[in-house]
């Protein structure tokens, strides 16, 4: 058995299964990399060695942009598709019947191959050369490789033939990039409508191809486009519009060559899309004619085309392809056949073209499950096999819809259960579009309509608490928004406006050494619902160290060293977030200011009390003045900020207290303020996101241990000293995706990073709206001194 390589199976298996439906269109011994002729040679620890190889791949690729859904589906069917692979006798049993499924999956991959096959034979004597990409293409949509194919037509004699000149591919400002942006965009903004995408820019204006010299009538149509563009509420519906805009105003409102380039790439992108289509209706009659060619006609259309061009197009694909269209009065070129074959009079109507058509317009209404039962017709109507070839291509169409249709249930189901109705909402609608007849999966009592009145009625309500929370008062602002996002999880507005909401500060903090060697640490609450705490202590090499999370107001520190107490800092959390933290040697109100302000409140809402507490858990009666020295030493460059903010290099107040003179306390003191340059400061968790460990040199490379949920860093280098934060203008940052980290084994150093330098690396969370939040600094282990040349 050969080594499993990540890389290769990510392109060589999940492609192929994704691409196929899912891991329903598999297999066990597919999904776990297990060549089939070996399985029953190889032993249970080989086996279970793959598959727990195979399952450490999976996990760490279920935030893989392409293939997360499938990954999931793997990972929560792992039990279920592994345990006949662990036992020698069951999983020789299952090798049996796997190869008798592969042996008939195969068969039926061949089928509409050697069909057409067989027709060209018995019309022309061989296979005509012209013919062969015709096949390959037909193989295709059976899903056969060039390769294979070959292999298959090798039984045959090819009849050498002239291939047709292919027509000289368009060249100029249009790039391939921009007419792929234009059709996402498109598509996007169909799927933001509810409505069919408009296939073209001219679509999106209401027009057509044979209206694209009317520049007058596309700007005015453009400007109609922008205004109501400029009523949309701020949001990616907007943005989306906006950018459509942008592409309209480029490549439609210019006129002259601009526009006729960009219709040029419509007629190119249609004629690439039907050719295939094209040559399969006339692959063995040398005709378009019937229904076919009505279906294409109808298809051109509703990729964009006018009626004018949708016929030149097919009149010119089937001259192209050696064959003509009905109605068309161009000549066909020769095709060399043999002597003694002859023009065969317009074959008659065929009894299984009725229920193809109907097939076909199910299909178009989005009616997946009645367009099966048609072709199913349409197949008993075909005992001689003369619609084989247009049967099975709307046939492959219709099992294709099915199954994204299942996959799209399976995703909406899973998000409804997590109450992420906007990505439900996204599947739900897609199955309204494309897959109307198609219920949900066994056991789901609630209906396609159901379930999208459910989803629009959450996404509606949390749009309507974001509103309220935007409008109401500061001091209800979280709660609201946290309403919001517990009605739909994945709302991005009220995720955005919650990342906005800063988090209330803990109140005055207070540390007191108890008798038993302990010291307590208590705080005044945070001005919020359901908010925890995480207490940090301040070690001696000034990095600080988390002590607990609780969602108390108090916590002993069991751990402490003796002697003086050490300085504690405090932090509030929600939903992920965390405040400014508060510290124990910070100080307290000046007397007088409480005394000219004895009802005011302090940061937690309660009233202010008459006792403060110094640092070091000395209280300070009524009626007394702290003295400054020993209570409040100023907090200097080289001691870091808890919260995870910069230092200036100079004594840093706290925040919002007035603090007493230092100099009027100690007129001796002659030692300068500091002014170097800022310096590292570390959290143990900067902005809430988890932190990567145990950073390394191996063979060159960076490594470390990434954290769960984590799949994007920034490392940042400086020459001069350890960097502060990611931010910093004199250093060098680049993000790493846990993708190219397993790709390359580590994170490879740029060679023109002058050495030795100070590496650090700090977490990076992906918000729901695709926003990427870099923490504010870094971990004490996330850092490295790097040498390696």
């Amino acid at each position: 058995m050969h080594a499993f390589d990540p890389n290769d199976y990510r392109k060589r298996v999940l492609a192929a299964v994704d691409r196929r439906g899912g891991i329903e269109q598999s297999d066990p011994f597919e999904l776990y990399d297990i060549p089939l002729d070996e399985a029953e040679t190889l032993g249970d620890a080989d086996i279970s060695a793959r598959v727990a190889e195979v399952w450490g791949f999976w996990q760490r690729q279920r935030d893989h942009p392409k293939y997360r859904v499938l990954v999931g589906l793997l990972v929560e069917n792992h039990d279920r598709l592994s345990f006949l692979l662990l036992d020698a006798s069951a999983r020789r049993a299952e090798a049996i019947r796997i190869r008798r499924e592969r042996e008939q999956r195969d068969a039926e991959r061949y089928e509409m191959l050697d069909t057409a096959i067989s027709r060209l034979v018995q019309r022309h004597g061989g296979v005509p050369a012209a013919k062969v990409p015709g096949l390959e293409e037909i193989g295709a949509m059976g899903g056969l490789n060039a390769a294979e194919v070959a292999a298959r037509l090798r039984r045959h004699r090819i009849i050498e033939d002239e291939q047709p000149q292919a027509a000289p591919a368009a060249t100029g400002a249009l790039t391939d990039q921009r007419r792929g942006q234009v059709r996402a965009l498109l598509a996007e903004w169909g799927r933001l409508v509810e409505d069919p995408p408009a296939p073209t820019l001219l679509g999106l204006l209401g027009l057509d191809p044979s209206r694209a010299t009317h520049t007058g009538e596309i700007r005015l149509r453009a400007d109609a486009l922008r205004a109501r563009a400029r009523e949309l509420p701020p949001g990616r519906m907007r943005v989306v519009l906006d950018e459509l805009l942008v592409h309209v105003q480029d490549l439609l409102e210019p006129g002259g060559p601009v526009v006729a380039e960009y219709v040029a790439s419509i007629v190119a992108d249609v004629t690439a899309e039907l050719r295939p289509k094209v040559r399969a209706a006339v692959l063995v009659e040398d005709e378009l004619v019937g229904e076919d060619y009505e279906f294409l006609f109808d298809e051109a259309i509703a990729l964009g085309m006018d009626p004018h061009t949708a016929g030149r197009l097919l009149e010119d694909l089937a001259v192209e392809l050696g064959s003509r269209a009905v109605g068309s009065a161009r000549p066909a070129p020769p095709v060399h056949t043999p002597a003694s074959s002859a023009p065969s009079p317009a074959p008659p109507r065929r009894l299984w073209e009725e229920p193809l058509k109907a097939a076909r317009a199910a299909l178009r209404n989005g009616r997946p499950q009645e367009a099966a039962r048609h072709i199913a017709e349409a197949r008993g109507l075909d005992p001689h096999n003369e619609g084989t070839t247009p049967i099975r291509s709307v046939s492959d169409d219709v099992e294709r819809v099915l199954a994204e249709a299942a996959l799209h249930w399976r995703v909406a189901l899973a998000a409804r259960a997590a109450t992420r109705y906007v990505e439900a909402l996204e599947h739900l609608r897609a199955l309204r579009r494309a897959a109307a007849d198609v219920p949900p999966p066994t056991g789901s009592t609630a209906g396609l309509d159901e379930l999208l009145a459910e989803a629009e009625r959450a996404v509606a309500e949390a749009d309507r608490l974001v509103a309220a929370a935007a409008a109401g008062p500061s001091t209800e602002r979280s709660r609201t928004l946290r309403a919001a996002q517990a009605a739909c999880v994945d709302h991005p507005g009220a995720s955005e406006a919650l990342a906005a909401t800063p988090v209330p500060a803990p109140g005055r903090l207070t540390a007191t050494r108890m008798a038993n060697g302990s010291v307590r640490v208590a705080w005044s609450p945070a001005p919020a619902d359901e908010v925890d705490y995480r207490v940090t202590r301040l070690q001696p090499d000034g990095s600080w160290r988390v002590v607990g999370r609780t969602r108390g107001t108090e916590l002993e520190d069991g751990g402490a060293p003796p002697g003086e107490t050490p300085v504690y800092a405090v932090a509030a959390a929600t939903s992920g977030r965390y405040s400014d933290a508060v510290r124990s040697d910070a100080p307290p109100e000046p007397h007088a200011d409480r005394a000219a302000h004895s009802g005011a409140t302090d940061r937690s809402g309660s009233v202010a009390r008459t006792a403060a507490v110094g640092a070091g858990g000395s209280t300070i009666e009524p009626g007394t003045v702290a003295q400054p020295e020993p209570a409040f030493p100023p907090r200097q460059a080289n001691q870091p900020n808890p919260a995870g903010g910069q230092s200036s290099g100079s004594v840093i107040e706290p925040r919002g207290v007035a603090r007493p003179d230092p100099a009027a306390a100690r007129p001796e003191q002659t030692t300068p303020r500091a002014t170097t340059s800022p310096v590292a400061q570390d959290d143990p968790m900067p902005s809430g996101i988890p932190v990567v460990t145990d950073l390394a040199e191996r063979a060159g490379l960076l490594t470390f241990v990434w954290p769960t949920g984590i799949t994007e860093v920034m490392v940042v280098a400086r020459t001069d000293g350890p960097p502060a934060s990611p931010d910093e203008p004199e250093a060098r940052a680049w993000k790493v995706t846990n993708m190219r980290y397993e790709i390359d084994g580590g994170v490879r150093v740029p060679p023109d990073l002058p050495r030795p330098c100070h590496i650090a690396v700090a977490s990076c969370r992906r918000e729901p709206n695709g926003k990427l939040t870099v923490a504010a600094g870094f971990a004490p282990d996330a850092r490295i001194h790097w040498t390696h040349a």
